[in-house]
């Protein structure tokens, strides 16, 4: 038993891997497999190429360009006219009463009172820029003491004070914005004395010291003025101007009330009547009211009313715009002419008032749906222009109303459910809209043609 258990393990038989040897092909069928896959893969690439120009013809048939458009926005645009303006003030002149020189006590466009000193005349030209600083120093002087603590102040708290120039800062703001600067110019000098009165209460500061400072100059100014001078007053009450331009007899507001259409024509020839300015130191302008005439074509002036304010921009006047009243107008029957006479109340200071001017008035407002003038099409005779809607292009009537540049503006679709009221946002599925996206370029555009 021993023996046998020593005996080596016989060794299990390993089995032996085997292929299968296939038929050998011949090259007449190598020949013929290569020829079916080549034409197989040909085949299915020329159905790609094919496939892809039938979608891109679709395209071309659908689109025929690619289509550029543009949103339809809202406008509103006033016609300005350039015009000849003539202007009339009701005016006094003030006879010179010595030769010399002059030298005015006012400033222009400032208001007097009936027997106020507004002008001195001295033989000695010297004395005219003494006098001038002496007038300086009294209006400082003057200015000092409303704004001293101690001569009038009513009141040292600086919040009530910085309240009020608040207050006042924003009604000059306003004023400035109404284009009413006949009062900006009569708030500034009391802006300036609450301005130097929180100065005085921050530096405990009177004023004493400056105002003592400008007594002994003045002083000692009169005493050089030689005294050889001439005062003129003002013989009434109004606005002071030193400015002589010789149309005082003529540009009256007499003239004007019997204007004619004819006679507006040749107030353009007038010529300045010399006599009148060697001859008068100044002028008084008794009312704040002055006029301007200017002539329309008559169509234009259909559009104005009589009493509704228009701005008007004067172009001598660094473009100043001030709102002007319609009075009245004057036809005329032999040419295509209405003359329109406006009215204001507002001198600005600086102004420039020269009697004929070239000035700026707004007239026909256009208000509509602003396009390219290219988008506009004509389909069946109608006007309109093609819109893309989603995936689709349509065809929208409108109405043009005004053509400027290269832009059109077309009129405002009504809602037909509220026909009388205004609703620039209503869209409209046969009218062009505000918003809607216009083709401003293509060719081959139909209504209801398909974008993919």
């Amino acid at each position: 038993m021993a023996e046998n258990n020593n005996l080596p393990e016989q060794k299990k038989p390993t089995p032996v891997a085997t292929r299968r040897i296939g038929k050998q092909q011949t090259k007449s069928e190598r020949f013929l497999k290569f020829t079916k896959r080549f034409f197989a893969q040909f085949g299915t690439a020329m159905l790609a190429v094919a496939i892809v120009s039938y979608v891109f013809l679709q395209l071309m048939l659908n689109v025929g360009a690619i289509l550029e458009t543009e949103h339809a926005s809202y406008a509103n645009i006033t016609d300005r006219a350039e015009l000849e303006a003539f202007l009339f003030r009701d005016e006094h002149l003030i006879p010179a009463t010595a030769s010399g020189t002059n030298c005015f006590l006012v400033e222009d466009g400032e208001k007097v009172r009936r027997g106020e000193e507004i002008a001195v005349t001295y033989s000695d030209p010297a004395d005219v820029e003494i006098q001038k600083r002496v007038s300086e120093i009294d209006k400082r002087i003057d200015v000092l003491e409303r704004s001293s603590l101690s001569t009038g102040a009513s009141t040292t708290n600086i919040k009530m004070i910085d309240d009020q120039i608040d207050e006042l800062m924003l009604a000059i703001i306003r004023q400035v914005d109404a284009n009413e600067f006949d009062k900006v110019i009569r708030e500034k000098e009391e802006l300036l004395i609450l301005m130097n009165r929180r100065r005085a209460i921050i530096n405990e500061d009177s004023y004493a010291a400056e105002l003592s400072r400008l007594t002994h100059e003045r002083k000692e100014l009169t005493a050089a003025l030689s005294g050889a001078s001439i005062i003129t007053e003002s013989p009434e009450s109004g606005y002071f101007y030193s400015n002589v331009d010789g149309y005082e007899n003529l540009f009256t507001l007499e003239h004007l009330s019997r204007l004619t259409g004819e006679e507006f024509e040749k107030l353009s020839e007038s010529v300045p009547d010399e006599s009148v300015i060697s001859s008068n130191a100044g002028k008084i302008v008794s009312s704040s009211t002055w006029y301007i005439a200017v002539a329309f074509d008559k169509r234009t002036a259909e559009g104005f009313r009589d009493g509704n304010v228009y701005p008007v921009t004067f172009q001598y006047s660094n473009n100043t715009e001030l709102n002007m009243t319609l009075e009245r107008r004057i036809p005329r029957t032999d040419k295509d002419m209405t003359v329109l006479v406006f009215s204001t109340k507002i001198m600005p200071e600086g102004f420039d008032y020269s009697r004929c001017q070239t000035v700026e008035i707004p007239h026909d407002t256009h208000e509509g749906i602003r396009i390219s003038s290219s988008a506009l099409r004509m389909k069946d005779g109608v006007t309109g222009v093609y819109v893309v809607i989603g995936s689709k292009v349509v065809f929208k009537k409108t109405e043009v109303i005004y053509t400027y540049g290269r832009y059109s503006v077309c009129k405002i679709p009504k809602n037909p459910a509220y026909p009388n009221r205004r609703d620039i946002a209503y869209s409209s599925k046969t009218e062009l809209s505000l918003h809607d996206a216009v083709v401003i370029d293509g060719t081959d555009i139909y209504d209801g043609m398909r974008i993919i």
